[in-house]
């Protein structure tokens, strides 16, 4: 083809007909132009259907995470729900002052076990849009903008849980006044974790005193627990309708591009 417009362009030169000679290289150059753009559409096209499925892929990798959220939901409010249980075994025992220290010290451990158990959203598809300088992929902004509000949301909830946590386990392990009186031992000894050749244990168990106090100070601590524990399932709880809107949008995003 190059070989035939080169022995067009010798003839007319040839012949002296430079005027067409003019007007035909002017053609060709438009011709060439017109290839070139439309090379650059077709290659256009292309990245934009990469794109297209980039972006679809994306949907469904969020929607799994999401869905993981979903599953830890459920599970850290069915823990709630089993310590607050645990909470009001206790404070019922606490205000019996027949229920000796060896069936109230149990129940201590089950209601504040993972008290600190993180609730942060399931990020890795975000994180790897993010590190990847692909968020521009997602074309629509009101995902983006739902995206960002979940996490956010999400994130502060956390926040909150995880403090308030905190302050549980700091209460019971840092800020009790008398350990030996107020089942630590039971507890240690539920563990198999007392060396009976090395500590005489009941000369350690005959350092008891669980008195009123002591039950008092259980009872408020109890009390505290109940508190922080409802409190948590009520921030959870808050989440659901958050986390299942995303669910529905992600999922039509993401059955849409196995259509």
């Amino acid at each position: 083809m190059i070989k035939f417009f080169r022995n067009i362009r010798r003839k007319l030169l040839a012949e002296n007909r430079f005027n067409k000679y003019l007007l035909y290289a002017i053609g060709e150059i438009i011709l060439v132009v017109i290839g070139i753009l439309i090379a650059l559409q077709i290659n256009d096209w292309n990245q934009n259907k990469k794109d297209q499925k980039l972006e679809q892929q994306y949907y469904c990798r969020l929607l799994e995470d999401v869905n993981q959220d979903f599953t830890n939901y459920k599970n850290y409010v069915a823990l709630l729900n089993e310590k607050i249980d645990a909470n009001n075994t206790l404070i019922q025992r606490l205000l019996d002052d027949s229920m000796p220290l060896d069936s109230i010290a149990p129940l201590v451990l089950k209601s504040i076990k993972y008290s600190i158990r993180s609730t942060s959203a399931t990020t890795d598809a975000f994180d790897d849009i993010k590190s990847s300088g692909n968020l521009n992929i997602i074309k629509d902004l009101s995902i983006k903008n739902k995206l960002a509000s979940y996490y956010k949301t999400l994130a502060n909830t956390s926040t909150v849980i995880e403090s308030s946590g905190k302050a549980t386990t700091d209460k019971r392990f840092f800020e009790s006044k008398d350990l030996i009186s107020s089942g630590w031992i039971k507890l240690i000894e539920d563990f198999n974790t007392i060396d009976t050749t090395k500590v005489k244990y009941e000369s350690l168990k005959s350092k008891i005193n669980f008195n009123n106090e002591i039950r008092k100070n259980m009872l408020n601590d109890a009390l505290f627990y109940l508190a922080i524990t409802s409190r948590h399932r009520q921030l959870l709880t808050r989440l659901e309708k958050e986390i299942v809107a995303m669910i529905k949008v992600l999922n039509s995003k993401c059955k849409n591009s196995n259509d």
